[in-house]
């Protein structure tokens, strides 16, 4: 923080008086910059920083980032003060205020900085009888508030204490603190980054190694299946003696010779019967081999991510875009930002769903290029899948499956347990002329049958990258 003898070396040092105020550029809610022009200097930056344990007033070199949002106070900077020219700096004796005094044809204004600490500090607007305008900072106990007037009490002295100014070793204070306040600031910027960056690494991680678990026990679930094909086969030669009606049977199993016995459907003939454990077995093999699949890629994506983010949690300044980059990313997230519909994952493709006719809409117009494959139920009404394509990849079956049983899951075809589908690439989608909100007729279109698989899709579900479904 600076004292007042800072303060006012400062206020010498750069040329407000008879500087034009061109822009008001605010950073946060307590920091500004003021762009200025006068015939000698030029176009100059003036930061000013109050209200924090780093309060203070420079000319600077720095373009600093603009503020996401524009404040009460930076609106009426921007409407009343721009263009406002300053006629006098006065500095208040032994403090850390001035005024700046600002004309323009038909107007005088004064600006009083207070660079205090605690709720001392301010910038307010009065007009030319000391009545506040507008200010920083609403105060309403000790006065300051708009339509309140402001008594400026002027020190007689410094008091007990005695101030110097700090040693600088450039050629004036402002290019020292600007300076200071830029290593400071890419310091702290630095340890904000890898911080956000951390979050997102934990975030993500923890997805995948819960993806790993899930794949790990669905793995487990349908490990058996070879056992329904041997009881089928079992069966099969046995079919002579099964008759409807039976709920189970003693069979001797020819490669242990001991009997077993196997349950059966009482209500299914015995050609049924011998269907339905071949059926089992059909259906848990290929889980079982789609689960093995995704659990390679799992693994194989969660060690990718550990070493991305091992790499960028070890840089340091010098690659401070590429942090911030990353950073950014996370803040989004933060933001809360919701996403329109389910976004998921499947073997490293992302898919989305919209739930319905308004979701289906705003997928197709924000989240979807050409090359990204569109899917929907071609007899019941539901949700449009957008399976986001890669390049120079094809889209593999299993994914394929994994956005009909999506479609199906999301359509009043659920009931039903099986649909038709067809699919096909964006870019042959048009929309119905005065058609509902999301309606698209399809061209090229291919079709496909699926079975719904409800632990599939709940398999799936599992992956979703936001955390607003239910």
């Amino acid at each position: 923080m600076l004292n007042w003898k800072e303060v006012h070396k400062i206020l010498d040092e750069v040329p407000l008086e008879g500087s034009f105020i061109q822009k008001v550029i605010e950073h946060d809610v307590h920091s500004f910059t003021f762009s200025l022009f006068n015939q000698v200097e030029k176009a100059f930056l003036f930061y000013v920083s109050v209200g924090t344990k780093d309060s203070l007033i420079m000319r600077t070199s720095r373009i600093r980032e603009k503020g996401k949002t524009t404040q009460r106070f930076g609106q009426y900077l921007k409407s009343h003060i721009v263009g406002k020219r300053i006629s006098s700096v006065e500095k208040l004796p032994f403090d850390r205020a001035f005024i700046l005094h600002l004309t323009s044809q038909d107007e005088k204004l004064d600006m009083l900085f207070r660079l205090y600490s605690g709720s001392g500090a301010n910038i307010i607007v009065l007009d030319e009888n000391g009545k506040i305008l507008e200010l920083m900072y609403r105060r309403p106990k000790r006065g300051e508030m708009p339509g309140d007037t402001i008594r400026l009490e002027r020190r007689e002295s410094e008091g007990e204490k005695h101030y110097e100014t700090r040693l600088y070793d450039t050629p004036t204070l402002s290019e020292f603190l600007d300076k200071e306040e830029s290593i400071a600031k890419r310091s702290e910027s630095l340890s904000e980054y890898k911080e956000k960056i951390e979050r997102k690494r934990n975030r993500e991680i923890g997805e995948i190694k819960n993806l790993i678990k899930s794949l790990e026990k669905r793995i487990e679930n349908s490990t058996g299946f070879e056992e329904d094909k041997k009881i089928g086969d079992l069966l099969s030669a046995n079919i002579h003696i099964l008759r409807k009606g039976m709920t189970t049977i003693t069979l001797t199993d020819w490669e242990s010779g001991q009997d077993r016995v196997i349950e059966l459907s009482a209500k299914d003939d015995p050609g049924a019967n011998i269907q339905n454990y071949y059926e089992r077995y059909r259906k848990n093999k290929r889980s079982w081999e789609i689960a093995s699949d995704e659990l390679v890629d799992a693994k194989e994506r969660l060690s990718e991510r550990e070493n991305h983010y091992e790499k960028l949690l070890y840089l340091g300044e010098e690659d401070i875009k590429k942090l911030r980059k990353e950073a950014e990313s996370e803040e989004k997230k933060d933001n809360g930002e919701k996403k329109i519909g389910i976004h998921l994952t499947s073997q490293g493709f992302s898919i989305i769903v919209g739930r319905n006719s308004k979701e289906n809409d705003q997928i197709l117009r924000h989240y979807t290029r050409g090359s990204d494959v569109w899917m929907h139920t071609r007899d019941f009404p539901g949700g449009y899948v957008i399976i986001k394509s890669k390049k120079g990849k094809t889209i593999p079956l299993p994914v394929l499956l994994d956005g009909a049983n999506l479609a199906i899951h999301f359509s009043k075809g659920k009931q039903s347990g099986k649909a038709d589908l067809y699919y096909t690439e964006v870019k042959y989608l048009r929309r119905a002329k005065d058609g509902k909100e999301g309606l698209v007729l399809p061209t090229q279109e291919k079709n496909l049958t699926v079975t719904l698989d409800e632990r599939r899709v709940n398999s799936l579900l599992g992956r979703r990258e936001d955390e607003n479904i239910k």
